[in-house]
């Protein structure tokens, strides 16, 4: 697949191998994310690279988002991590590298339902841009619990809520990005 780009010569590709490391260093310096091994990030960069996108502009990454195809939910996109460095927020990055993961699942699912995440209560940025994805695509957001805090048995973790956007009835997720 040929990376996609827009006019900034941002460029939206699919991850590889060696952009693991960095990727794990872009997480790390975007608090308050989870960081994860960097061995998890080796694996989204190599056995999720379908579902996966990162952006970059001369070299730099400037953004990335990972996700999955729900085993449990096959037609709906798990997004696990989004994260724009602080040099491209302000860009329209996060719209562009979930409308290329949106793309990029759809070629594996083409009929893909729904786009769904985790989001803690503080997280007020990641709030904004699941709702803000919503509004652009036209898309229906319900919230719900999926873990409260009693479920991390004492480790310092929020609560974090399910967020789930789906098409109108009668509508389809393909139709939203052609239509947006």
């Amino acid at each position: 697949m040929e990376p996609a780009t827009n006019n900034s010569s941002i460029i939206y590709r699919r991850p590889n191998l060696e952009d693991g490391l960095n990727i794990h260093q872009l997480i790390a310096d975007s608090p308050p994310l989870d960081v994860n091994s960097s061995y998890l990030y080796f694996l989204q960069s190599s056995h999720f690279t379908q579902t996966c996108v990162l952006a970059e502009q001369n070299g730099e990454l400037l953004g990335f988002v990972s996700g999955y195809l729900r085993p449990d939910k096959p037609t709906e996109l798990f997004v696990w991590q989004m994260v724009v460095a602080e040099a491209g927020r302000g860009k329209g990055i996060a719209k562009q590298l979930v409308r290329q993961q949106l793309k990029q699942a759809l070629q594996l699912q083409p009929n893909l339902q729904s786009l769904s995440c985790t989001i803690s209560p503080s997280n007020q940025a990641s709030q904004g841009v699941f709702i803000s994805l919503a509004n652009h695509f036209g898309l229906q957001l319900s919230k719900e619990t999926f873990l409260t805090e009693a479920h991390f048995a004492g480790q310092e973790h929020e609560a974090e809520d399910y967020y789930c956007l789906q098409p109108p009835a009668g509508q389809s997720i393909q139709s939203r990005l052609e239509q947006r």
